[in-house]
């Protein structure tokens, strides 16, 4: 058994990682030759132009981001 398999934080992070792996796949082949850093950029500058009414900015989402990520990392 993997350690996946006995860390319950590690098994929500692997299923949390598999629901981003559709948008990556989509944006992969829709932009040959990135990489992920590409696609978290292309994502802050949307971030940059989102209406008021979403998050305000990509400063702010990316630091939300960083402390979602830091809570549901194993």
């Amino acid at each position: 058994m993997d350690d996946t398999a006995q860390d319950p934080a590690a098994a929500s992070a692997a299923k949390l990682a598999e629901g981003a792996r559709p948008a990556w796949e989509l944006y992969a082949a829709a932009h040959r030759g990135v990489t992920m850093a590409d696609l978290i950029s292309d994502l802050l500058h949307l971030a940059d132009r989102l209406p008021d009414e979403q998050d305000k900015g990509a400063d702010e989402i990316l630091a939300r981001a960083q402390r979602d990520y830091d809570a549901e990392r194993p």
